[in-house]
């Protein structure tokens, strides 16, 4: 099925409407663009990529940070009809490798923050094409000989695809379709309401689906975006009393932080905080509570294109510790190992079916979908009215900073040093972070976490994903069958 581009009837039915808002760090200049306005300069960016040699049907590579480059190039990227992959900036050379190779992207973008990730990637990969985006000016560029762009939308085909981790500690790659995306956001419309001086403040990554979704939702639902370079509690906070921001998306540790900066009153002018990416919580909910914030509690992932249960934030003293109800489209089941449906309370893994869901991961099995039914691996519960309790998300799952990081990954970096024998990551709970990763070692040698996170960076993996801290024991406890018992360890580390 085929719609017309959303950012195109935007701008002509909403021309002179405030589409996007970006405000530089530094006190610098704010940029305020119209519908009409992002159009054209979207309309000028896909004759440039067009001179790339940018085609219907390419891969291309985005490591990119928020800027409004990043939002013209999604939808440039839409009428080339080609394929975004989006690549986190926090990578290693060789993480972002590895997703690229995966992915077949032909071409990678980025920008004056990230060149220097990218340093010899184009001869470790032959075909790769690397371009910075951020020296080039369109201001005089002429047109030669390009193909017009595509002024329509195909929902079945694949807008871009999404790194997240899985539990072999290898990322998955996720496709969304069109389709996907523009579910979500209606089903985000259906629940939190349109108002027509809606501003969403983005301060979330843009490569993450829920820093995305907020672009998609904008231009489906004509209204306003405020977008920051990066999550700063002070620029957050000026930016919703300065713009007349109306919603935001946070994830708890961002929160947190907001409500010891001297001008957390600013958040509640606020009609809606949507809260996700980690559980939040119960101090951090009753504190809201109590000062009177309207926090919409949410769960999702980057396979659902985000939300997909939402609780409403009058129903947050009634419903505390819940993530609220299904999305409109979207259904629940709540299943034991045998698949069969458990009764209300107990708690098993979550199911969901809906038209935001994937249709599977990238060059993996489609173990994950059964019977149209999305597998997640979460742990969770339904109350009689059918709201959603989220236990854990998966079980070896660390989220530090709304960030997901896998164990087993840590893991096999360690055990690759000579002096340990054995090891097991886990996540602690921590008020700023949610969790933060924590690495437990058998070994005969007395290991210091400066030497440990030293041997990890060399490894090469990402600074987020570094122990934080360290033990050394004489033997970790294990199954019959020899697998880590986790949560033992957990609670060794967090007596009740």
């Amino acid at each position: 099925m085929k719609f017309p581009n959303w950012l195109s009837q935007r701008a002509v039915q909403k021309k002179d409407a405030i589409a996007l808002i970006f405000r530089a760090p530094f006190d610098q200049e704010v940029e305020r663009w119209t519908y009409a306005e992002l159009e054209a300069k979207v309309n000028r960016w896909v004759e440039h990529l067009q001179t790339l040699g940018i085609k219907s049907g390419d891969l291309i590579g985005l490591l990119l940070t928020n800027h409004p480059r990043y939002i013209i190039l999604v939808h440039a990227l839409v009428k080339c009809e080609a394929i975004a992959v989006f690549l986190n900036i926090r990578l290693t050379t060789e993480e972002l490798r590895w997703q690229i190779e995966d992915s077949q992207a032909k071409y990678l973008l980025c920008d004056e923050l990230t060149k220097s990730t990218v340093n010899n990637l184009d001869k470790q990969i032959d075909r790769l094409i690397i371009s910075e985006i951020s020296s080039f000016s369109l201001l005089n560029f002429q047109l030669n000989g390009c193909k017009p762009c595509s002024e329509s939308i195909d929902l079945e085909n694949t807008q871009g695809i999404f790194y997240t981790s899985g539990t072999t500690g290898k990322p998955k790659g996720v496709p969304l379709t069109y389709n996907n995306h523009f579910h979500s956001a209606i089903a985000s419309a259906l629940n939190l309401g349109i108002e027509p001086n809606d501003n969403w403040l983005l301060c979330m990554p843009l490569f993450h689906v829920g820093g995305l979704a907020i672009a998609w939702r904008s231009v489906i639902n004509g209204t306003t975006i405020t977008l920051l370079p990066k999550f700063d509690e002070q620029e957050v906070l000026d930016a919703i009393a300065i713009e007349k921001v109306t919603i935001i998306s946070l994830v708890p540790t961002m929160l947190s932080r907001l409500l010891t900066h001297p001008q957390w009153q600013s958040l509640q002018k606020l009609r809606v905080i949507l809260l996700g990416g980690a559980p939040a919580s119960p101090e951090l909910v009753e504190q809201c509570l109590q000062l009177n914030l309207p926090i919409s509690p949410t769960y999702g992932m980057t396979e659902t294109a985000s939300q997909i249960t939402t609780l409403s934030s009058h129903e947050v003293p009634q419903k505390r510790g819940s993530s609220g109800l299904p999305l409109f489209g979207n259904r629940l089941r709540i299943v034991d190992d045998q698949q069969q449906d458990l009764d209300v309370g107990v708690i098993g893994q979550i199911l969901i079916q809906g038209a935001s869901v994937m249709n599977g991961y990238l060059n993996q099995p489609n173990d994950s979908i059964q019977d149209g039914w999305l597998h997640t691996g979460d742990l969770g519960y339904l109350d009689r009215d059918g709201y959603l309790y989220v236990v854990s998300r998966r079980s070896d799952l660390i989220i530090s900073g709304g960030e997901n990081i896998y164990p087993t990954e840590i893991e096999a970096i360690l055990l690759e040093h000579p002096a340990i024998a054995e090891v097991c990551v886990v996540g602690i709970c921590d008020r700023e972070w949610g969790e933060t990763v924590t690495a437990i070692i058998v070994s005969n040698v007395q290991l210091s976490l400066t030497e440990i996170r030293s041997f990890c960076e060399q490894k090469s993996l990402a600074r987020y994903k570094l122990p934080k801290s360290i033990y050394i024991w004489e033997s970790l406890p294990k199954t019959a069958s020899g697998k880590l018992l986790r949560q033992e360890i957990r609670d060794r580390l967090e007596p009740a």
